[in-house]
């Protein structure tokens, strides 16, 4: 029975160490803390909205363990879905520092030389960036293009929050300059 306990806490450590680690630091720091305060900086922000109302923005914050005073910044991003029954969807994701400098070089390398490609009849091409708590994806077919963010809960997509838009690809340059000034 003593083997058995110790095999079974053994096994618990190893499966919460292992899905913390599909959670951005930031999550894992207000989960963990008793009581904690988040700043944002709300001037500086980059926000996409859909042609129904759905809002994507992402800004700089700071959180404290007001226990400890330890302190972390991230990037915050939050989605607002709206659907037609009146009934709003509200959730946080969160990149930590270290994933921005990829969604930078992202963007800088496969999205801001795309904004004006165009594809063949029939073809489309898709970059997709991963981090632990979104997947952002930019599709181009024919003349259209799209970004399309999905949401991710211990590392697996959440396809019950996602936001897409054509209409504000243009205000990708806004993205990236804000991503470059929280760095």
């Amino acid at each position: 029975m003593k083997k058995f306990f110790t095999i079974f806490l053994l096994l618990f450590a190893i499966t919460k160490n292992y899905s913390q680690d599909k959670n951005s630091e930031a999550r894992q720091f207000i989960e963990n803390a008793e009581i904690t305060q988040i700043n944002k900086d709300w001037n500086v922000k980059a926000e996409f909205k859909s042609g129904i109302d759905d809002a994507v923005s992402f800004f700089p914050i700071e959180i404290i363990d007001l226990k400890s005073n330890r302190k972390i910044k991230s990037l915050q991003m939050d989605m607002l879905l709206k659907y037609q029954s009146n009934h709003n969807d509200f959730k946080s994701s969160w990149i930590d520092l270290n994933e921005v400098d990829e969604f930078i070089l992202f963007i800088e390398q496969y999205v801001i030389p795309n904004l004006k490609d165009k594809t063949e009849k029939n073809q489309s091409t898709t970059y997709i960036f991963n981090s632990k708590e979104i997947m952002f994806s930019f599709y181009i077919q024919k003349n259209s293009r799209r970004i399309s963010i999905y949401l991710k809960d211990n590392g697996v997509t959440d396809y019950g929050h996602y936001f897409w838009t054509e209409t504000q690809v243009r205000k990708i340059p806004e993205l990236l300059t804000m991503l470059k000034e929280i760095k």
